[in-house]
């Protein structure tokens, strides 16, 4: 299959998508199988020209990597009903150690899910409370970070959003805890002499909020919005 441009709906894929694991070659061929090389360039010519993020540039064809990954999963799951099967959290633990905390996951139990290899999509604290700023911000495949600092007093909130994989560790000194639960998100509060944690799931990626001085419902806000 040919496009315009002559490359074949296989070399665009390959080349935007790569290699990855046997799960991303399975959507690589399912892409190929059931989705037309034309109905895929034209939708990402319309995802680009909404978007205004950098280019990069295959044979005659701009193409906005991240939004072409999108609209291939997309017409895959409209014209074949397939998907990735990411593995579900069930829930999440803290242990409760003389100086720390280790998160432990529990999963559904389904052999053909599988943990994400990176973060697929990047989510941010839907409410941040007044005075407060970004003073630290980092993007990476398999963390994503946010430093927020009051502009008056210094304090600070960090979040982070981490694949459910590694080890997790926290520096709770085996204070106070409560399970929580609310909107997506279940896991538990941590309330130290010294910072407070909130460690939630949404069943695929763990999230944090640690902060020297809000309490709980703050935090809860942040992402209960």
């Amino acid at each position: 299959m040919k496009t315009e441009q002559g490359e074949t709906l296989k070399e665009i894929v390959k080349q935007y998508y790569g290699a990855g694991t046997q799960a991303d070659q399975k959507t690589i061929d399912e892409c190929i199988k059931n989705v037309e090389a034309k109905g895929f360039l034209d939708e990402c010519r319309k995802v680009v020209a909404e978007q205004e993020r950098k280019r990069i540039h295959i044979g005659k064809l701009h193409i906005n990597k991240v939004a072409c990954v999108a609209v291939v999963l997309s017409m895959i799951m409209f014209v074949t009903g397939f998907t990735m099967v990411i593995k579900h959290i069930k829930s999440i633990r803290l242990t409760n150690e003389e100086d720390h905390s280790e998160v432990l996951f529990e999963y559904n139990d389904n052999p053909n899910e599988q943990v994400p290899n990176k973060i697929k999509e990047y989510y941010t604290p839907a409410w941040i409370p007044d005075g407060y700023r970004i003073v630290y911000e980092d993007k990476g495949e398999y963390i994503y970070t946010i430093t927020y600092e009051k502009i008056e007093g210094g304090n600070q909130i960090s979040y982070i959003q981490k694949l459910p994989k590694g080890a997790n560790y926290y520096s709770t000194e085996n204070g106070g805890r409560e399970k929580v639960s609310f909107g997506k998100y279940t896991g538990e509060y941590v309330e130290t002499d010294s910072a407070f944690y909130l460690v939630v799931t949404d069943g695929t990626y763990l999230y944090s909020l640690i902060s020297d001085i809000e309490n709980k419902d703050t935090l809860i806000n942040m992402l209960d919005q």
